[in-house]
């Protein structure tokens, strides 16, 4: 299974352009989405295909401009998108969902389940190429239509124009929470040509709230209201997107009021919170991440837990977290981030404990005169040098020697992908709020390398312990069956577990309302006003 695997949540807020607005039959009044909202994005998204889009900025696009059957709202509340209703057979197989109707895409065309059909095949086909077929493989026929052996997946039917079902080969209770995922959004069938030589994704069109409008590539995106959508509608007539790579410049033009939103760093948060013109505008999101060093656990020295468990413990996290995110980060005694089923509260063995570290270190065989030694691969950024370069001179007062190795972030995923980083920094941004996803990508040994599970860990206990619990529908029971898996990955110390860091955001004056979510891909913009 392929997840995305590092996704730093960067500014992602759209933009459009005077242009005249497609009609529809159910166009509405334009004149009750008002104002124009300027934001950026920190790359210039370059992949608007939702089966082929891996990272924050294509995603962040995309949930403006497409739907899916479902969705998670403002709340964090899994609620119908596209799907009015959906019910969940006794043994958790099957899933059929009612479409809304009087639904249409942008260019006017009416949705039906042959659209959800085809967008979910799609995903599928093996001429696709998606890297994320792993969000659907649970679906009955799955594996037949990635061979090639067929041309369609058995499990995803038309009963009909408004009815969807979909049939799984083994019961996996998250199913819901995947099928919210961007790779799920629902492309209109009638434009299949289109689609197929990918023409369509320069300026593409689904059934979401906003519409784009002009693109610029390396310059900017501009999205106009969809006064038709066929729920909640706009409030912003107009969204502006520039691309806008270097914060230093971000932060120029937002303080010269050229931009309605800057995303802090640690590096730059405090200079703005002491500031009283600014202070009361800085919204403070807990996300769904957590931070860690990851060792490959099949090579020496790391192919030692007693090594794994001893850098833990010389790790002082709350000094850390003090001296770089002034307390809007939570020390992390496991994978699974608070407010997420299977979330951990209280010891997991690990903590700052330099005495008990030292002498697992010497019982592994390093001392003074033979200290532990490594490179810590990570990447080439100042955000990263700020975490690493502590964590260096912490472990150094244990007589902990760590060379770090900044590179290029293609280059650091390939080096890790392939078992090349004996140790690296990274994180991990959750695809949705279930603990199975901070546990199966990384820890599952079907998952090395690209997979997710980066650190090459394997423990067939804990394979089974993580199969298991998807199949359980009890949410709760689910819940206690993850919590039990994260207290067992922890006992093995695969990682240096550091902290859930919240991501922080500055808006200027002219924003009225703006809700964030913990996850980069629940941002439609439909509650986003701002003053006139």
């Amino acid at each position: 299974m392929k997840r995305i695997l590092f996704s730093t949540a960067f500014v992602c807020i759209m933009a459009m352009a005077a242009s005249l607005l497609l009609n529809t039959p159910a166009e509405t009044n334009p004149s009750s989405c008002k104002g124009v909202f300027s934001g950026y994005l920190s790359s210039e998204p370059s992949n608007l295909d939702p089966a082929r889009g891996v990272d924050v900025n294509e995603a962040s696009i995309q949930a403006k401009v497409f739907d899916g059957l479902v969705r998670y709202d403002e709340k964090m509340k899994l609620v119908g998108n596209l799907a009015e209703s959906w019910t969940v057979t006794p043994d958790g197989k099957e899933l059929v969902f009612k479409l809304k109707q009087n639904v249409f895409f942008h260019n006017g065309q009416a949705l039906t389940s042959s659209d959800v059909v085809y967008s979910l095949d799609r995903i599928l086909d093996p001429a696709v190429g998606s890297p994320r077929t792993w969000v659907l493989e649970k679906i009955e026929g799955a594996a037949e239509r990635l061979r090639g052996e067929s041309s369609r997946v058995a499990g995803i039917t038309a009963i009909d124009d408004y009815t969807v079902s979909i049939k799984l080969s083994a019961p996996f209770a998250p199913f819901l929470s995947l099928l919210s995922m961007p790779a799920c959004y629902i492309l209109p069938s009638g434009n299949a040509h289109a689609i197929s030589d990918r023409s369509f994704f320069e300026k593409p069109f689904g059934t979401g709230p906003f519409k784009i409008s002009e693109r610029v590539r390396d310059s900017h995106i501009r999205l106009t209201a969809n006064t038709a959508y066929h729920g909640q509608k706009p409030r912003l007539a107009r969204i502006d997107m520039r691309i806008i790579p270097e914060n230093m410049k971000a932060e120029m033009e937002f303080e010269s009021g050229n931009l309605d939103m800057l995303q802090l760093y640690p590096a730059n948060y405090e200079r703005f919170k002491s500031d009283p013109d600014f202070a009361a505008r800085i919204t403070d999101v807990p996300s769904l991440n957590v931070f860690y060093i990851g060792f490959n656990n099949q090579s020496a020295p790391f192919d030692d837990v007693r090594v794994r468990r001893a850098l833990n413990m010389l790790v002082d996290r709350e000094k850390i977290i003090k001296a770089v995110y002034q307390g809007r980060a939570v020390a992390a005694n496991g994978s699974i981030p608070p407010g997420i089923s299977g979330y951990s509260e209280g010891s997991n063995g690990l903590e700052f404990n330099p005495e008990e570290g030292r002498r697992l270190l010497k019982e592994a065989g390093y001392s003074k005169t033979n200290p532990l030694t490594f490179d810590l691969y990570q990447r080439s950024a100042q955000s990263a040098f700020e975490i690493t370069r502590l964590l260096q001179g912490e472990l150094k007062k244990h007589g902990v020697v760590i060379n770090l190795k900044p590179m290029e972030w293609s280059a650091l995923k390939d080096a890790v992908s392939k078992g090349e980083a004996p140790a690296f920094y990274m994180s991990w941004f959750g695809d949705y709020p279930d603990g199975e996803n901070f546990l199966f990508p990384v820890f599952h040994s079907s998952n090395w390398g690209s997979g997710g599970n980066r650190a090459r860990f394997k423990n067939e206990e804990i394979d089974s312990m993580i199969e298991d619990s998807v199949k359980i529908q009890d949410a709760d029971r689910r819940s206690e069956a993850y919590s039990r898996i994260n207290r067992k990955v922890a006992e093995h110390a695969p990682w240096i577990y550091l902290w859930h860091a919240s991501e922080s955001y500055l808006t200027s004056e002219k924003v009225s309302n703006m809700d964030f979510s913990p996850m980069f891909f629940c941002d439609n913009a439909l509650t986003l006003s701002v003053k006139e």
